[in-house]
């Protein structure tokens, strides 16, 4: 029988248990220094997923250190040339274990995130040169929008499968359709697209760019703030993709013409939808999905128009997604009267009775409280809670919850 060391030896062992100390930074690196049978395995699992750009600042070279000099300039980058395999020898050793790497992060601009950035951004100028990435195996980033990109840099590299922009909206920042135009160019099997922050657009829907996004398939925008422009030229533009699982917070009143876009997201299966009830109405009418399975929604502000909501909202949805919608959840979480919850509640489920007939299979309702005393609802709507009271759904759920939807 082998002992205890010759068991770790076992590579698939030794996998299952570096695996399990992912979070552990600490105890991977004392791994790594243990043994020389340990050392490239637990390396690689201690540099697979990096938050910050920083660590490799120190692994560059003396020889090319000028990337790390925001006066160099791109033609200054385009005259270097390696000559040696040995000026990139520690970097690569780290770079090419690193399947994620975080640049930025939303409301942080400080010098030095930018500062990591731009270097980040040089070094794919230099390698680009010789058709090589710092980062061979990277497969999702997050990235800063904070400027224009170099010409000649190339900061998607062709394995990235999830790109998260986030966007600070300098005067000098590319529009997100000009960075998504070099993502999908760069990076053809993207899947996994979210956008983060307050970003520019051409502004004219007349100006999009026609993009092949490939392979994209799931986009987040619910912590991007989209102004009426922005929302227009980029649904305008996503559209184009294959998306089948969208998140979007829409926000108040947006001032626009929504019957100049065209019908939006025709191969949508997911959505998850939070902003004003004005806002999802109008939304909601230019879809073009007709295979849309699941839809989450968390309206803001008051729900004072809940007569609106279903007026308006339901019968949209009764129309376009009657046929295929399989599963709603609806997330109420703004404060109101406690004493109209009852009706409200009355209300929401007179409205989806629609719903149900036509082929709903799961309806689940969450309504925010700030009391900690439980919710008493008279009999006739008690009865509304229970799941025999929608027997045409394989599942129902009723709950109240402290805290809104994240």
């Amino acid at each position: 029988m082998p002992g205890p060391f010759e068991t770790l030896r076992i590579s698939e062992i030794l996998a299952v248990i570096l695996d399990g100390l992912q979070g552990d930074k600490k105890s991977l690196y004392h791994m790594s220094c243990c043994c020389r049978a340990f050392t490239d395995p637990a390396l690689d699992i201690l540099w697979r997923s990096m938050h910050s750009f920083a660590p490799f600042t120190s692994l560059i070279s003396q020889s090319v250190s000028f990337v790390n000099d925001a006066q160099t300039s791109d033609c200054d980058l385009l005259k270097y040339r390696c000559n040696s395999l040995d000026d990139w020898k520690t970097f690569d050793k780290y770079a090419a274990r690193v399947w994620s790497l975080r640049i930025g992060e939303h409301n942080n601009n400080s010098a030095d995130l930018i500062k990591n950035r731009d270097c980040y951004t040089r070094l794919t100028v230099i390698r680009g040169q010789d058709e090589f990435h710092p980062f061979p195996k990277l497969r999702s980033l997050a990235y800063v929008l904070s400027g224009p990109i170099s010409p000649q840099a190339k900061p998607f590299p062709p394995s990235l499968r999830s790109l998260t922009l986030v966007c600070h909206n300098t005067l000098d920042c590319d529009p997100i359709e000009l960075a998504l135009d070099r993502a999908v160019a760069e990076a053809p099997h993207l899947k996994e697209l979210c956008i983060i922050g307050l970003m520019r657009t051409m502004r004219t829907l007349q100006s999009t760019p026609q993009l092949q996004f490939g392979q994209i398939g799931s986009v987040d925008l619910s912590k991007a703030y989209i102004r009426a422009p922005e929302l227009a030229a980029l649904c305008t533009l996503l559209s184009q993709a294959p998306i089948s699982d969208l998140k979007i917070h829409l926000q108040d009143r947006l001032n626009m013409n929504w019957q100049a876009i065209p019908p939006m997201f025709p191969a949508l299966k997911q959505l998850d939808v939070r902003g004003s009830m004005f806002s999802v109405i109008l939304f909601m009418s230019r879809l073009a999905a007709t295979n849309l399975h699941t839809l989450v929604f968390q309206p803001d502000g008051q729900l004072s128009g809940v007569t609106t909501f279903f007026d308006y909202l339901i019968p949209i949805i009764a129309e376009k997604l009657g046929k295929s919608l399989k599963s709603f959840d609806l997330h109420i979480n703004e404060p109101r009267p406690h004493a109209r919850d009852s009706d409200l509640i009355k209300s929401i489920f007179q409205g989806l009775e629609p719903l149900a007939r036509a082929g709903l299979q799961s309806l689940r309702l969450f309504l925010q409280v700030t009391s900690t005393m439980p919710v008493q609802f008279p009999p006739e709507v008690q009865s509304m809670l229970e799941p025999s009271a929608w027997p045409s759904l394989k599942r129902f759920h009723f709950a109240t919850k402290a805290t809104a939807l994240e």
